[in-house]
């Protein structure tokens, strides 16, 4: 951390869609003014980042996202999600320290790198430490838990008990709350119904509320899955089971929230939960298409989330949130829905606020110092000004972020990752994933996978 002096950017207002001139100082890790021109005296000492041509920009919070399929993108195409969910799960216990650890690690360079600098990570028990590592030497921002599953889905599900889970939580809880010099914060992050049973979901509740953390699950992703928790549980829907249960409120997040009915919204936003859009993921695995237009209407503060890889392949928010603005207005035919300055906040402001920051997500004095600039000058694709913020959503990607902050620390400069040697990194993923590729290659000529 330092203190930075950001002078004639543009600061873009997604509630005017309007980009107007001004300055930024950062001091330390908060944002400490915010005006049409800085003093020379407040600017005494600070590194000057000339960002003309630039718009200054909240950064992006990735509010569900599985860090270790970093390493999983390619070998999972084209799958249907229970097929897929066990190759995942064969994948993933094929992997050992250093590929789970480059793995993630290469998947927060690659949020960084397109602007997103707090991520809400599912991670596994086997890989705390590494997940963590990987985590503290990106210097990225992230919430992390670990998943949980009591009852088979499939053949690869992992089980355990009830007193297992419970003692991974409070380790989970010890390793990650607080690491990073402050950057990390613990969550409790079961896997979600039919494969976590309604007593695990209930004591991990109970212990989220405890330690004060938020409960991050996944929730009506698959339509089979959900008609499985209809029949155990005798309920008209997941969503309804989750209500039931008394795990809904305003620090559960739902990731993909998709086989939902009206009346299942009505609890979400009566209880204040908040679903995570993941549209990539939705489409490619052909998951669904969730409800998003109606829990905006409801007043619901939906959030956004790359997922994994593995399923999504892709950690680039814009290209997130214009797949799911254009998702919800082909299924609705109604083109103001999920308008650019309504998915902006659930890119930024909506995620942060979800982890439990009330200072982050927007371009505010006084604010953590999270923030990007996006060039719009060297893409052919943004060069109309009056436009800029739309275009960038809806023309533009994660490509034309060119200068990243993460608590007051610059995180990417000219598109180019400062915190690691990335290139380094780079080559040394590749020559990782040769061997892990190679083994994948020799399971399916033997027809394990």
């Amino acid at each position: 951390m330092g203190k930075f002096y950001i002078k004639n950017c543009e600061i873009a207002d997604f509630d005017t869609m309007k980009a107007v001139p001004g300055e930024i100082l950062i001091d330390g890790n908060r944002i400490k003014r915010i005006v049409t021109k800085i003093e020379p005296a407040e600017a005494d000492g600070a590194t000057i980042i000339d960002a003309k041509g630039m718009l200054a920009m909240p950064s992006f919070t990735d509010t569900h996202t599985h860090l270790v399929q970093t390493f999983m993108k390619g070998p999972l195409d084209d799958y249907p999600i229970t097929k897929w969910l066990v190759k995942m799960f064969t994948l993933e216990a094929l992997m050992n320290e250093e590929e789970k650890y480059y793995s993630t690690l290469l998947g927060c360079l690659s949020s960084l790198r397109f602007g997103t600098t707090l991520v809400n990570d599912m991670g596994g028990w086997d890989m705390i430490d590494t997940d963590i590592r990987a985590i503290e030497d990106a210097g990225i921002r992230a919430t992390y838990g670990i998943s949980y599953t009591d009852i088979a889905e499939n053949e690869k599900t992992p089980i355990i008990s009830l007193d297992e889970a419970m003692r991974r939580a409070e380790i989970t809880y010890s390793k990650a709350q607080g690491k990073g010099g402050g950057l990390i914060k613990a969550s409790v992050a079961p896997a979600g119904l039919p494969a976590t049973s309604k007593i695990l979901a209930q004591n991990l509740k109970k212990f989220a509320n405890e330690k004060g953390i938020v409960y991050h699950t996944h929730l009506g992703e698959g339509k089979k899955e959900t008609e499985d928790v209809m029949r155990m549980y005798g309920l008209r829907g997941e969503g309804e089971a989750l209500y039931e249960f008394g795990i809904l409120d305003k620090n559960t997040l739902l990731a993909h929230s998709i086989w939902l009915k009206d009346f299942e919204l009505d609890m979400i936003r009566e209880t204040g939960a908040v679903p995570v859009h993941c549209p990539n993921t939705n489409m490619k695995i052909s998951d669904g298409i969730p409800p998003i237009a109606a829990m905006l209407k409801r007043g619901i503060p939906v959030a956004m989330g790359c997922d994994g890889e593995a399923s999504s392949s892709t950690r680039d928010m814009i290209r997130e949130g214009r797949a799911g603005a254009y998702l919800q207005k082909g299924v609705t035919l109604d083109p103001t829905v999920m308008d650019a300055g309504t998915t902006f906040k659930m890119m930024t402001v909506n995620g942060a606020r979800a982890l439990g920051y009330d200072d982050l997500g927007e371009l505010k004095e006084g604010n953590l110092a999270d923030l990007i600039l996006v060039n719009t000058d060297d893409d052919v694709s943004l060069v109309n000004h009056e436009y800029r913020i739309g275009n960038v959503l809806y023309a533009g990607d994660g490509h034309a972020v060119d200068t990243v902050f993460c608590n007051g620390k610059l995180m990417v400069r000219n598109k180019k990752i400062m915190v690691v040697d990335e290139e380094e990194i780079i080559h040394k993923c590749r020559e990782i994933l040769t061997g892990f590729n190679r083994r994948i290659a020799k399971l399916e000529s033997e027809g394990k996978i």
